[in-house]
């Protein structure tokens, strides 16, 4: 699900938090297996609507692979989240999904197994986490979602589809060949018209020197978005990690989550701020030749992302990733 640039984006505006009343929303929540990950879940079944593993593949032959925890299942089940696993295209090898979109007998084939798996486990429903494809294959990929939308709908499953963030359809507005090789594949209108909601993958912000998501960056992401999917099925994306940056040389030297952090604390002596422009929170350290700034996300401003979420009537979110989190998000996620 993460992708790391650097980059420019076109401006563009977006409703201001108080624009609209606040509405109910669902809080999906991806999951990488891991021991933070597993006790993150376990300890605040409260903060998941639907649980997310990114379990499963699909190769060029149609042939899925992976599992979820029979224990992570029962959890589940007993605590009314639904589950929804991610699948991707194995390895997100291009050369491979390429092969497996030519090939409408592979996707049938994948489509049954998908199916069947889900039938077995009593899945809610599937995410397709396709990356790394040629624009050059965007209605491809959008007819094999349209497919195997129609196909789990009539089994009565749902189904959704995770996609890089846009800000504009100009290939121009991104950094070298950023549309051609991973974004410009996504095309929002279809892919919203055949699956119940699409999860905006917004952060990895491609133009940012400090957030993993700027603010203004969101803003022109969901102003975007909105053009081309109704608001009811568009779920923002949400990190949960941070990003380290040595600032002399301006460049991401790490990524982690709240165990990195403290980590860091306990090594360094580290100073505490908050942009207000950004609306996120940020740690600095220095050591005898260098300086670095950790940005990474909190309560607070996870509750400013929330505010867009209900001020734009979004379908809600998807935050990566359960384990990586700072302990005050989940007051937030729980209200």
């Amino acid at each position: 699900m993460l992708l790391w640039t650097n980059g420019s984006a076109r401006a563009a505006e977006t409703a201001p938090p108080s624009a609209s009343p606040a509405r109910e929303y669902l809080r999906v929540l991806y999951y990488r297996e891991g021991k933070s990950a597993r006790a993150s879940f376990l300890g605040h079944p409260k903060s998941v609507d639907v649980f997310a593993p990114q379990s499963y593949s699909i190769n060029r032959s149609g042939s899925l692979a992976g599992r979820v925890d029979p224990a992570l299942l029962t959890f589940a089940r007993k605590n009314g989240i639904k589950v929804m696993p991610l699948v991707t295209n194995r390895g997100f090898d291009r050369e491979q999904t390429q092969i497996f979109l030519m090939r409408p007998a592979k996707q049938d084939a994948a489509i049954r197994a998908l199916i069947r798996e889900a039938e077995k486990n009593t899945f809610w429903g599937w995410q397709f986490d396709f990356e790394q494809i040629d624009v050059s294959y965007r209605d491809r990929y959008s007819a094999f979602i349209r497919k195997a939308g129609a196909e789990l709908k009539k089994s009565n499953f749902a189904m959704s589809v995770a996609v890089m963030a846009q800000v504009s359809t100009n290939p121009g507005d991104y950094p070298n060949t950023l549309w051609q090789d991973v974004i410009g594949v996504y095309d929002y209108r279809a892919l919203a018209a055949s699956t119940d909601f699409v999860s905006v993958m917004s952060y990895d912000d491609p133009g940012s020197k400090g957030p993993i998501a700027r603010y203004s960056w969101l803003q022109q992401v969901i102003a975007h978005g909105l053009k081309f999917i109704p608001s009811e099925k568009l779920s923002l994306g949400i990190p949960f990690y941070y990003w380290k940056w040595d600032d002399g040389r301006g460049k991401i030297v790490g990524i982690g989550g709240y165990e990195g952090i403290q980590m860091l604390r306990e090594r360094h002596f580290l100073t505490a701020g908050y942009s207000e422009e950004e609306q996120a929170p940020f740690l600095q350290y220095a050591t005898s030749k260098k300086r670095y700034t950790i940005w990474y996300e909190n309560g607070k401003s996870v509750q400013r992302k929330l505010d867009l979420v209900t001020a734009n009537g979004l379908h809600g979110f998807s935050a990566w990733a359960l384990g990586l989190e700072t302990p005050d998000i989940h007051p937030v996620l729980q209200e």
